[in-house]
Parts: C-alpha cells; structure tokens; sequence
C-alpha cells in the first residue's frame, strides 16, 4: 500500500506545481486557490505516507521530492489563500453593470471597488470564460462608471479604451 501512496503522491504533487504556476503566472483564474492548496496538502500526507515505501532509492527520493514541494506550494498558497479571505473585509466590490458582445460570445461583468476611507472608488471589469474561468480585462483607478459601447463582436471601448478581446488586450490604470 505505501508504494501507491508513494505514486498517488507524486502524481498529484506534478499535477499541483503545473496548476499553481497557471495561478501565479496567468491573467486567468481557471480555479480558486483552494483547490491547488487541497491537492498540495493532500500530497504532502501522502508524501508522508510514502515513505513506509522503501524498496529502492527512487522511492525515497520520491517520497523526499513530493514532501518537500508539497511544502514548498503550501507556504505561498497559504499566504494567496489568507490574502484572499481577507480582501473582502478591506475592498468591497459591487456589481454595477453587465455587458454582452453583439453575438453573445462574450460576457464583461464591471465591479466598482470601494477600498475604504482613504482610497477612490475603482472600475474592474472581468470577462466571464468557461466554467468558473474569468480574466481581469479592465481596471482604472479613480473612476465610478463604466461607459461601455460595442464596436464588433469582439472589439470593445469602455470609458474611451478600446480593447480587442480576440487578441487578448486588456487596460489597467
């Protein structure tokens, strides 16, 4: 048994680092944190679980890989994780309006950002993808509207910035 932990383990830890870096690393969130955070940590029990798996020095330096990179996705996921709850409880975001591409294709949601006392309000608009998948397309600081006019299917100007969303162009300020 502790040699399909000790695989199990290591699969899933292969699976984690490739899904992570798409968390760091990419414009779209394709999940929430906790899943590759879940995977990590249930990695790293079955990393631990693994080394009753000694039959050659693969194994063990399996067992010593998954533990360790385990543990090395948790510390940054935690903190990603801990940052997330608590954003809401210092931003709030408010949904202020809904727009559609002419054929439908594509679907912007735009979000007013209150950060408190001290800050001005804020605009992020974020295209809705597959499944849970979304992607931060706009965000302009110092501003409460989004004036939103469809030039094509895929081309669009919000507050006088035109981005072609086929080609992947977003605005932040």
């Amino acid at each position: 048994m502790a040699k399909h932990y000790n695989i199990w383990s290591f699969c899933i830890c292969l699976v984690c680092l490739i899904f992570s870096f798409s968390l760091f690393f990419s414009a779209w969130t394709i999940f929430p944190p906790y899943v590759p955070w879940s995977l990590a940590m249930l990695a790293f029990i079955l990393g631990i679980m693994g080394f009753e798996d000694k039959r050659n020095k693969i194994s063990k330096l399996r067992s010593w890989f998954t533990v360790v990179s385990s543990i090395l996705l948790l510390i940054p996921l935690s903190f990603v994780l801990l940052l997330g709850s608590l954003r809401p409880l210092f931003v709030s975001e408010e949904l202020i309006k809904t727009s559609h591409s002419p054929d439908e294709n594509y679907t912007i949601e735009f979000y007013l950002t209150n950060g408190g006392a001290t800050t001005a309000f804020g605009v992020i608009g974020k295209l809705d993808g597959p499944l849970w998948f979304e992607k931060a397309i706009y965000d302009d600081y110092r501003m409460q509207y989004a004036e939103v006019e469809w030039i094509n299917n895929h081309t669009v100007s919000i507050n006088g910035h035109v981005l072609d969303l086929k080609r992947g162009e977003t605005f932040f300020d």
